[in-house]
């Protein structure tokens, strides 16, 4: 799956990539907060909210699509991580909302 990438000549070139990089990966990142609003909704309980086992999963998925894809998994772990954690936490935060 690993895709040819590009040589840039500049920083300016860099930065271009990176601002149109971001702006193809926020709406999936925005799909993904939207999958999160749904969970809150479905499970309800706040103290629900972190579920250890999909947090593994996840974590292990995105070593898989890392390395898939020619990036460090460890980078992508890593990443995800803080992703997932910052998820959660909307997600409890959503959740204590709805309660009241």
């Amino acid at each position: 799956m690993v895709t040819e990438r590009p040589t840039y000549a500049s920083m300016d070139e860099v930065r271009a990539a990176i601002d149109a990089l971001d702006a193809e990966i926020m709406p999936l990142v925005a799909e993904r907060a939207h999958c999160i609003t749904e969970a809150a909704r479905l499970k309800g309980d706040p103290e629900i909210a972190l579920v250890p086992w999909r947090v593994e999963e996840v974590a292990a998925n995105a070593r898989r699509l890392a390395e898939a894809n020619g990036l460090d998994p460890d980078l992508a772990e890593k990443l995800w991580r803080a992703m997932m954690t910052e998820f959660i936490a909307h997600e409890r935060a959503l959740m204590e909302r709805a309660q009241g």
